[in-house]
């Protein structure tokens, strides 16, 4: 009987004992934890599906800490599944420590570790597959010792299976939330005026501030010298689909411009969907055979204003003297004081350089029935605000060639 007594006593103390255990490492456990209910992490902006994206993410973290202590993690994993048969989208084997230093009253304490990830396309892709809105990113930490699992809940700006970057033509894409807030074109060289010679290479680019994501289809369109030296007749020149995701802005590419005729060239980007208020969005180019040399002297064509040293602002009149046999105008500003593109020969009263040694930073193309112009807001946007430009006009014939030059004269942008 003493014996059962014996063993029954050993027992209880036992189950105590297991039991005192079992409390003693449940509330171990709860001493640390990383983005908890109280806590939750979230990427700060939605990841593109189909599109490669880094993200800046912090893990925000609670525990008590004696001194100090340290916190690390060698992987982590994307899921759309936080239970724990979660099927793994991918890995990021990318180490993660940071030192803790504790509280002196031994109260918990906050702590964080910042980190760059890269989601790569094919996850973004596998998670739309199976129908998520929310890709989760799974990390497990080890805090002085202890396991410590945090998740990041990363927004998918689309759950679609064929989105890209680029679609080819006749790919179907489901619903856009799209919205183009501007649309504006520029070529490559950042320049809103180009002069250049038959046959050269000529891109420009379209710049796009939109809202939410969706599909852009749009058409490149132009018009060549043998219409507008009359009406102008706009011709397809390439269709663009492209979907625009994650971000707020983005840029279109052209194809490579047609130069093989010298003359005035209008492009335009004509937006099919979404639409916007100003549906087109127009360049002009002049193309010239360029068979003078370069410091070819033109007669000077005499200009009448703004005078020299005024500030320059939207309400700036440029103002000179029509040309004869003018087929175009173009305003040219330059960020630094511009010279003949090569010593001329021989010089004679009121007559100036045809080419200049550097492009324009900026300027306008004019009809040949112009005599004056504002500056627009896309040119003016361009200009640093107090920098001093240097401007001249040229006369541009049907050919592309310029017939006429006003000297160079200084102004300064309003501040």
């Amino acid at each position: 009987m003493s014996g059962y007594r014996t063993a029954e006593s050993i027992y209880r103390l036992a189950l105590t004992c297991a039991l005192a255990l079992g409390v003693a490492v449940s509330a171990a456990a709860q001493e640390f934890e990383i983005c908890s209910s109280m806590q939750p992490c979230s990427a700060p902006r939605a990841v593109t599906v189909g599109v490669e994206t880094t993200l800046p993410i912090v893990w925000r973290g609670r525990g008590h800490f004696d001194r100090f202590g340290q916190v690390t993690s060698e992987v982590g994993s994307f899921t759309v599944d936080n239970t724990a048969s979660r099927e793994r989208l991918g890995l990021v084997r990318q180490p993660l420590v940071e030192r803790i230093s504790g509280s002196a009253d031994g109260q918990p304490v906050n702590f964080t570790l910042n980190e760059t990830l890269t989601v790569p396309a094919a996850v973004s892709r596998r998670a739309a597959d199976r129908g998520a809105s929310q890709l989760l990113y799974i990390r497990q930490f080890s805090i002085n010792g202890m396991p410590v699992s945090g998740v990041q809940t990363i927004r998918l700006s689309a759950p679609l299976p064929n989105a890209a970057r680029s679609l080819p033509e006749g790919q179907p894409v489901t619903a856009s939330g799209l919205i183009v807030r501007q649309l504006a074109l520029r070529f490559e060289d950042g320049t809103a005026v180009a002069s250049v010679a038959r046959s050269e290479q000529l891109r420009a680019l379209a710049d796009i501030r939109y809202d939410r994501a969706g599909l852009l289809e749009a058409v490149w369109e132009v018009a060549t010298p043998s219409t507008t030296r009359g009406q102008p007749v706009f011709r397809r020149l390439h269709s663009a689909r492209e979907y625009l995701g994650g971000g707020r802005e983005g840029t279109l590419r052209s194809p490579v411009l047609p130069t093989d005729e010298a003359g005035l060239y209008l492009l335009r980007l004509r937006l099919l969907q979404p639409s916007l208020e100003r549906d087109r969005i127009d360049l002009r180019y002049q193309v010239s055979d360029r068979t003078t040399a370069a410091s070819a002297l033109v007669p000077m064509l005499r200009v009448n204003g703004p005078a020299t040293g005024r500030a320059l602002d939207s309400a700036t009149e440029f103002r000179w003297r029509p040309v004869a046999g003018s087929h175009a105008y173009q305003l040219e500003l330059y960020d630094r004081p511009p010279s003949a593109a090569e010593p001329a020969a021989s010089s004679g009263p009121g007559r100036l350089p045809a080419e200049m040694d550097r492009p324009p930073a900026t300027g306008m193309l004019l009809p040949g029935n112009s005599d004056r112009t504002h500056l627009s807001a896309g040119v003016l946007h361009r200009l640093r605000p107090g920098g001093v430009y240097y401007w001249r006009v040229i006369a541009i014939n049907s050919d592309g060639a310029v017939v006429a030059a006003s000297p160079v004269r200084s102004i300064r942008a309003e501040e």
